[in-house]
């Protein structure tokens, strides 16, 4: 688990905090978005953060990836419980 007082929102990535909120507030609406468009709202809102600390160089490439990874899992999570709760399986 991430340490949430030195702002790390996965470890050995450090966020300035502003950033480190924000991007946790995305994750947030990813996980709990009621639909697939509001999840990828969400998606490209954070992914948009990331990509704005590539331009600025802020990171290194592997936190880059890493953090791109990190949103498109969860993501990818959430859509697969979104088809699940419209499709439920037969019992």
């Amino acid at each position: 688990m991430a340490d949430l007082s030195t702002h790390e929102l996965i470890p050995g990535v450090t966020l300035p905090p502003v950033v480190h909120g924000r991007l946790r507030q995305l994750l947030a609406q990813m996980s709990v978005a009621d639909t697939i468009v509001n999840t990828l709202l969400a998606q490209e809102r954070a992914e948009g953060m990331v990509e704005c600390l590539e331009l600025l160089k802020e990171l290194d490439a592997e936190k880059i990836e890493r953090l791109y990874l990190l949103i498109g899992h969860t993501a990818a999570q959430r859509f697969s419980e979104i088809e699940s709760l419209a499709n439920p399986s037969p019992n």
